[in-house]
């Protein structure tokens, strides 16, 4: 009979990620720089957050080589979402936050797809007839399709 920990495998090596920025976005040295500016009145801590969020940081590369022996290892099933449309930063600028290139893993096996808002709003559902939660759920009811009602374990 298969353990316990075969089971939870079976049913939970999936894992969806909504506008991650797994190289790092450009929109964190804008907001790198007016934090600089805001500091300096509201004396608070350092940068050290959005340095690690800019683009091809080495806290995100080292990150990311983790996340992916780890993926390998347990054979996890990856769909990333990216956003389609441009955040408004500083009431001038429009830009995506999370750039397609950004938002995949690029993993073997890894889908990838889009939700049509910015990427403040992308994971605030109002109904289900939205876009971006059909498709969202639509990946989530493959999976457990795909998943047999009696996880097989040897």
């Amino acid at each position: 009979m298969p353990s316990l920990a075969v089971h939870v495998h079976d049913w939970f090596n999936r894992l969806t990620l909504e506008g991650t920025p797994h190289r790092g976005s450009g929109s964190a040295t804008i907001g790198k720089h007016a934090y600089r500016i805001t500091r300096i009145a509201t004396k608070r801590p350092d940068v050290k957050l959005l340095r690690s969020l800019e683009k091809n940081s080495d806290t995100l590369r080292g990150v990311g080589n983790r996340f992916l022996s780890t993926q390998q290892k347990w054979n996890i099933k990856i769909s990333s979402f990216r956003e389609e449309r441009e955040t408004r930063k500083f009431f001038l600028f429009h830009s995506l936050i999370v750039d397609s290139e950004s938002a995949k893993i690029g993993h073997v096996g890894e889908e990838v797809s889009s939700i049509p808002k910015n990427h403040q709003k992308m994971t605030k559902f109002i109904s289900p007839s939205e876009v971006g939660f059909d498709r969202v759920s639509s990946q989530l009811q493959r999976w457990t399709k795909a998943i047999s009602p009696t996880p097989s374990g040897t």
